[in-house]
């Protein structure tokens, strides 16, 4: 039995709702906790943190589907994505330099590793749709 749209219309979809966004909001705050806790040199605890953040992001997803927030086609939804994320890289690019500009040459140097890490999730989704979508 597929999940898919499972709660939506149903008494529990609001709820579901809420706690999709609450699960993605974890995720950011877990992160982000997770990267403060490692500059404070507490690797254990950025560590565990990461894994709670992963966990998070696992809820949101299961939310997500069982309301019916992302499409059920994978490769449309993937070719989308993967356009998005390139273009993401060349914006975030731009943040980068413009912080660099400023004088913040740590934190553009972090935006820059962000901005290769979306250009690599393009070739990544890239190659996926090659393999894996329906001509």
């Amino acid at each position: 039995m597929s999940l898919y749209k499972i709660t939506k219309g149903t008494a529990l979809e609001k709820q579901v709702d809420s706690y999709m966004k609450a699960e993605a909001h974890g995720v950011m705050l877990y992160y982000a906790l997770s990267r403060l806790a490692k500059e404070q040199g507490l690797n254990d605890l950025a560590e565990t943190l990461i894994t709670i953040a992963n966990d998070e992001a696992r809820h949101a997803g299961l939310y997500a589907v069982l309301n019916g927030e992302v499409p059920q086609d994978i490769f449309a939804m993937l070719a989308q994505v993967q356009k998005a994320e390139e273009a993401g890289a060349v914006q975030i690019a731009k943040i980068a330099a413009t912080a660099r500009t400023l004088g913040l040459d740590t934190a553009a140097a972090e935006i820059d590793a962000g901005a290769k890490d979306e250009e690599r999730h393009g070739v990544i989704l890239a190659k996926i749709l090659k393999d894996y979508a329906k001509a």
